[in-house]
């Protein structure tokens, strides 16, 4: 019988995780929940992680560390400000897309803790403004972008208008899909950014 690795048991966990918070609320979410939901026993949750809160904030990181790597991938490219942020933001909007339940847990479970909201920008969103506001710094070298940005506040800009988005599309009925926004979402940073 072959034996099911501890990477695996891991992101089992965190699968059975994002359905389970999704579904009930954090609150309402128990660690015997989650196990029966990953196929493990109870006890063995511990053994990857020390309570539930710990199994939120690794949702939180592996879905950032997503977004953080294409990020990088895309800023790497030899490709100009304008593409490189075309890219990022249908990528971001893509992954948000791409799994609702998730969604769910990154725009509205983890904004119920200020705790959780604090740990959080400190880490991997300070990582991703950081990969933004490089973007935003090739675009005014280039001569792109308004020669008067603070990078610093226009990535965070950035960011909120694509968290924005994601909210408003796990609050609405309708079945539209994320990425299909990336368009108005370009047009309306090009405009605040100076592009032409």
């Amino acid at each position: 019988m072959a034996r099911i690795s501890d990477g695996t048991k891991r992101e089992a966990i965190l699968d059975a995780a994002v359905v389970e918070i999704a579904r009930h609320g954090y609150h309402q979410t128990t660690v015997a929940m989650i196990a029966r939901r990953a196929g493990v026993a109870d006890g063995t949750i511990y053994l990857y992680f020390s309570n539930k809160e710990e199994i939120l904030f690794s949702l939180f990181e592996r879905a950032m560390g997503r977004f953080i790597s294409e990020g990088r991938t895309e800023v790497d490219q030899g490709a100009s400000a304008t593409e490189k942020l075309s890219r990022i933001v249908e990528l971001h909007l893509t992954l948000v897309g791409r799994d609702r339940d998730l969604a769910i847990i990154s725009q509205v479970e983890l904004r119920h803790s200020l705790h959780f909201m604090d740990q959080l920008s400190r880490n991997q969103v300070g990582e991703y403004l950081a990969i933004l506001g490089q973007v935003v710094v090739q675009g005014m070298e280039e001569g792109n972008f308004r020669a008067d940005l603070d990078p610093v506040f226009a990535a965070k800009a950035i960011f909120g208008v694509l968290d924005e988005m994601a909210t408003d599309w796990v609050l609405s009925r309708k079945n539209k899909r994320l990425e299909s926004q990336a368009g108005s979402a370009l047009d309306f940073l090009f405009g605040g950014l100076g592009v032409s």
